[in-house]
């Protein structure tokens, strides 16, 4: 969803094009999670993000989900505040 013009993006059709082209896909919710019903297992995306001050939470919360088999494939990536882990 568009925040200037609220134009609501086929989410759903990006992502499927995405995923039968074998590339892992990352919504950002951040304009449609206080406006839509949000099923990230419908929309079949690998990780969905939003930030928590759309919906009036404090400064600094958000939320990533993942999908479980995308995640256990992922190894973790030790990474500090400097430039190099950018």
């Amino acid at each position: 969803m568009s925040n200037a013009l609220g134009t609501v993006v086929p989410v759903h059709e990006e992502v499927d094009i995405a995923r039968r082209q074998g590339i892992t896909t990352l919504v950002d919710g951040a304009q449609s999670i206080s406006h839509l019903a949000v099923d990230v297992q419908a929309i079949g995306c690998d990780f969905f993000v939003f930030s928590g001050h759309k919906l009036f939470a404090p400064t600094g919360i958000g939320a990533v989900y993942g999908r479980k088999a995308v995640l256990e494939d992922t190894p973790p990536r030790p990474c500090g505040p400097s430039p190099a882990c950018a």
